[in-house]
């Protein structure tokens, strides 16, 4: 991670240095879910409710006189939360909180000439209030409590997001292409979707990109193979390679068939354990024929770890996908998914389905990257029935109300003879596209516990340094906030 102390002066430096006397092209908003399926490191879609990255920028104006082009982007995505019960759903014991997050982005694009191009970009995120540790008054404590508006954060710093290079028809062969250091990387198989397995914006950090390189050859007409390797936050490593079918379509049909073998070494996971190696082979389909669409996603692991565990876990997801028209633009999508857990009778072996990294966000409270994801007290553990509906109110989807409803249950109980009900929630979002570039979005969210996660929502505690005794009760979890995101 690096940290700029003077952002504004070094992209102003960065600016002339590598375009004196051209003409910065600021462009538009780049359109929301542009996904690269399959293995795309590109950024891929963008989640609904997330940040689109840097790299999707539009197209730039050639700068007079220059074989360059130099393309400006930013954002600047604010909100305001309040929510309550989130870590033991019990009223009696409030664990109400109101605050808001802050997240800027600002970078540029250079293209060299036909064959390269480079990508650098700076991010900031932290909580409204938070200024760190560098703007605290003199009169205040070292070590800020909790409660203070100057938190002693390592967040509230800028940090260098994106710094990659791409570079076409590598090594004289036009179908082969490289791009090679800190880039965002998303396997996203359905447009306007997460990652089911990796995504580099999981868990909605600081710095939604990872360092590493990937390759793609394109030789085969309508084959793509892709070969790569990243080092990620956890200070393990990801290798493998991804093939993906993608056949001649017209208007708006399509399919996609993916495959993809992964290998992550000296992975870091809850519950304290470090997987040595993880396997991962995983494939998806994805079609869509005029307004209908379906897709398809499994993935099976096979590992090994510290201690002599053996890993062995399984996941998938499967859903129906209706776009339609006749009374403005509305959807409806119907989305059921597995994922295997642990037995916790049993030792030596961890069943649990492994997918630290994905940034499926269907729902606010269990799933959303920045609003909640109660899933991550388990690793997998989770059978899920979605229905999600949505309308737009104009042609143009100026304003739009989405609702989604889920239900959700444990494959594994966490402690021997425990409960399995997870739990459901209701979520509703209406959102206003104020202006081309600006929006706003109001939601809120329900979740009923089920006696199944009470028990996790113990364990968890527990596990934690130091540990804390908590009784988790089954009593309503409420979201909800307010966003403004603009985008340049």
């Amino acid at each position: 991670m690096s940290n700029i102390r003077c952002p504004a002066a070094t992209l102003l430096r960065l600016a002339l240095a590598l375009a004196p006397g051209m003409v910065l092209a600021a462009e538009g908003r780049p359109e929301a879910g542009s996904g690269l399926p399959g293995g795309a490191t590109l950024g891929g879609a963008e989640r609904s409710g997330g940040l689109a990255p840097l790299s999707e920028l539009g197209a730039g104006k050639a700068a007079i006189g220059a074989g360059r082009q130099v393309i400006v982007q930013g954002q600047l995505d604010l909100d305001v939360l309040q929510h309550d019960n989130y870590t033991d759903g019990d009223g009696g014991q409030s664990d109400s909180r109101g605050y808001g997050t802050m997240r800027a982005e600002l970078g540029l694009k250079v293209k060299l000439d036909e064959r390269a191009q480079v990508v650098i970009g700076f991010g900031y995120r932290a909580d409204l209030g938070d200024y760190g540790t560098n703007n605290l008054r003199e009169d205040l404590p070292a070590t800020p409590g909790p409660d203070s508006s100057q938190f002693n954060s390592d967040q509230s710093q800028v940090v260098l997001k994106d710094a990659y290079v791409n570079l076409k028809e590598f090594l004289g062969f036009e179908e082969f292409g490289v791009i090679a250091g800190r880039m965002p990387v998303s396997w996203n198989l359905v447009n306007d979707r997460g990652a089911f397995l990796f995504d580099s914006r999981a868990d909605d950090p600081a710095i939604g990109s990872w360092d590493g390189a990937r390759a793609s050859y394109s030789g085969w007409d309508v084959m793509v193979l892709s070969p790569w390797v990243y080092r990620l936050p956890d200070a393990s490593t990801l290798w493998g390679v991804t093939l993906d079918w993608k056949p001649a379509t017209a208007g708006g049909d399509r399919v996609l068939v993916t495959a993809t073998y992964a290998e992550q070494r000296n992975a870091v996971l809850p519950q304290n354990l470090t997987a040595e190696k993880l396997q991962t082979v995983s494939g998806g389909l994805d079609w869509r024929s005029g307004e209908l669409g379906f897709w398809v996603e499994a993935a099976g692991q096979k590992g090994n770890g510290l201690g002599g565990v053996t890993f062995e876990g399984f996941g998938g997801e499967t859903g129906l996908d209706w776009q339609f028209s006749q009374y403005g633009k509305g959807r409806f999508q119907l989305i059921g998914g597995y994922q295997t857990g642990d037995d916790p009778s049993s030792s030596g072996s961890f069943e649990g389905f492994v997918n630290e990294w994905e940034t499926i966000s269907d729902t606010l409270i269990v799933e959303h990257e920045k609003y909640g994801e109660l899933s991550e007290l388990m690793v997998g553990n989770l059978m899920s029935l979605k229905a999600r509906w949505g309308i737009g109110f104009d042609e143009r989807d100026r304003v739009r109300l989405d609702l989604t409803a889920a239900h959700y249950v444990m494959h594994e109980p966490v402690v021997t003879g425990g409960k399995t009900q997870f739990g459901s929630e209701f979520d509703a979002a209406l959102r206003w596209q104020y202006t081309y570039n600006a929006q706003i979005r109001l939601f809120g969210a329900l979740f009923k516990p089920g006696d199944g996660i009470a028990n996790a929502q113990e364990a968890s505690a527990a596990a934690e340094t130091p540990a804390r005794t908590i009784t988790a009760g089954d009593d309503l979890i409420w979201l909800m906030g307010a966003n403004l995101n603009v985008a340049f």
